[in-house]
């Protein structure tokens, strides 16, 4: 992942080898990256409200065998797919907002999404929503396809994703 303050908003639509693309996961890569335990370990990330690169932009992403680098000078951009994805986890937290009351909102969500975004990564969505690209918040919010279905991450990595970390490790 790169520093926020090296990337460019993320560009409307994922790319199609994004490995938050639906089609992509559980399928081989040299590096993994499709791998529901690499999976896991970006989305215990971004659920934290960290942003992700774009591999096909980032020159620091390790380039598999076979493949063109990414040029020096390329503008990094934020991945488009990471983003849909940490949005789409945001407007689950909005939906359970709106039925359950004050302070209990977190709570529910925690229950219903115990995987889901934390506290502070909902909180750092929020202050992109509303600052975003302004002196009072961090990288602008990108407008996005959050309509795209074929984007998501796989449903097993809601409720096992410690599992899918211990099974990298073992």
């Amino acid at each position: 992942m790169t520093e926020k303050s090296k990337q460019a908003p993320a560009n409307p639509k994922a790319c199609s080898s994004c490995p938050w693309r639906i089609k992509n996961q559980g399928t081989p890569h040299p590096d993994g990256w499709y791998k529901p335990s690499n999976l896991a370990r970006l989305w215990q990330r971004l659920r934290r409200g960290e942003s992700m690169s774009c591999h096909k932009t980032d020159p620091n992403n390790p380039v598999p065998k076979g493949q063109t680098p990414v040029p020096d000078g390329t503008t990094i951009h934020e991945c488009s797919g990471a983003l849909i994805v940490q949005q789409r986890e945001f407007m689950n937290f909005q939906l359970v907002a709106k039925t359950a009351p004050g302070k209990t909102a977190l709570k529910v969500y925690k229950q219903q999404h115990p995987n889901g975004m934390t506290r502070e990564g909902m909180l750092v969505m929020l202050e992109r929503a509303m600052f975003g690209g302004t002196a009072l918040g961090g990288m602008k919010m990108s407008s996005l396809d959050l309509g795209d279905e074929g984007v998501g991450y796989p449903a097993k990595l809601k409720f096992d994703l410690k599992a899918h970390l211990e099974a990298d490790r073992g």
